[in-house]
């Protein structure tokens, strides 16, 4: 993965890499930008620093530089080539359609600079359910059209779980699945795509409960979503999960775990299934033993642009490791729930 920073507070963070177009069943470049606006507004979820990262005194002129400078500077430094397809992730550690971080104005602005990228063929955004509304989705597409129309939309959704009572009580996302049932069926309606992301193993749930709890969530959402993301827990600085991890009470999800989950996802949904193992192989990220973590990963990286079961399959058992985890699966609901 090629990555290049700002080098102000002001600067967008942006990298491109490869991913899945499941409009076109086949892998392309994707371009990344993290703009620095000023965040997210509801900053309670337990797992999540990104707000951290973010800029409250920012202004729109501002965010509309870096996306500008983030565009231009991935084609210059050669990170992408006018004459390939590609498809942009413009992500805000926060919600898109937050009038408060960019207003109707910016996306408007934004969207038209994308006129000139012939390759672009999809773009990805991220927003809470509550900022969604028909009249900016019909707004965004009707100028995505207008600068490209052979370019896709897709909004992305951190659902987390379908179980209220853990996205409520253990995550403390602030939204309920109606909400987002509700704002999902909207950006349908409207002609864009839904992206459904999925935490495997969320604080207070077991190993074993965590692989249960994400197949059910995709499930309930198969019908809705385009696309499901499977994120694993890592151990982000400054969050409650973090302070969890230090009093030895989390442990981030085992590899096995994902491997098992994604499996399961793909045949239960036949839906396209993504898994980017962030800090894969460290104490603060997903991991086994240490020894098979690379493999272990790659083969997820290797499923995420092929969408075959084969790179997984093929990993399954290549580690002694598997058998503690086989083990940790059987016992894990009488371990989690024992009293001392």
């Amino acid at each position: 993965m090629k990555q290049m920073d700002g080098m102000s507070v002001r600067a967008a963070v942006f990298w491109v890499n490869r991913d899945f177009l499941m409009e076109e069943n086949r892998a392309i470049d994707a371009l990344t930008v993290i703009l620095r606006t000023r965040g997210c507004r509801w900053r309670a979820c337990r797992m999540c620093g990104f707000w951290h990262e973010s800029v409250p005194s920012v202004t729109q002129d501002e965010i509309l530089s870096q996306f500008s400078s983030a565009l231009s500077a991935a084609f210059k430094k050669g990170l992408l080539r006018r004459d390939d397809d590609f498809m942009l992730k413009i992500f805000t550690s926060g919600s898109f359609f937050d009038d408060a971080e960019i207003t109707d104005i910016t996306r408007m602005r934004m969207l038209d600079m994308l006129s000139e990228f012939d390759g672009l063929r999809k773009i990805i955004v991220e927003t809470r359910p509550e900022f969604v509304s028909e009249e900016k989705l019909n707004a965004c597409i009707s100028a995505l059209n207008e600068a490209n129309e052979r370019c896709f939309m897709e909004v992305a959704f951190g659902l987390e779980t379908a179980d209220d009572f853990i996205r409520a009580k253990y995550i403390n996302k602030g939204f309920s699945f109606e909400d987002f049932r509700n704002a999902a069926l909207k950006v349908r309606k409207c002609g864009a795509s839904v992206k459904v992301y999925l935490l495997l193993k969320p604080p207070f749930v077991s190993e074993r409960a965590a692989i249960e709890d994400a197949v059910r969530s995709a499930i309930a959402v198969r019908e809705i979503a385009s696309t499901i993301s499977l994120n694993l827990c890592n151990v982000q600085k400054g969050t409650f999960v973090e302070r969890l991890w230090r009093s030895f009470m989390f442990r981030p999800p085992w590899l096995w775990s994902a491997v098992e989950a994604i499996i399961r996802i793909k045949i239960e949904t036949e839906k396209a299934v993504i898994s980017d193992p962030v800090g894969a192989g460290s104490r603060r990220g997903p991991h086994n033993c240490g020894k098979c973590d690379k493999n272990v990963k790659d083969a997820i990286e290797k499923f995420n642009l092929t969408q075959n079961l084969e790179h997984l399959e093929c990993v399954r058992g290549s580690c002694t490791c598997m058998m503690i985890w086989n083990k940790l699966i059987e016992v894990d609901d009488l371990l989690f729930n024992a009293i001392p």
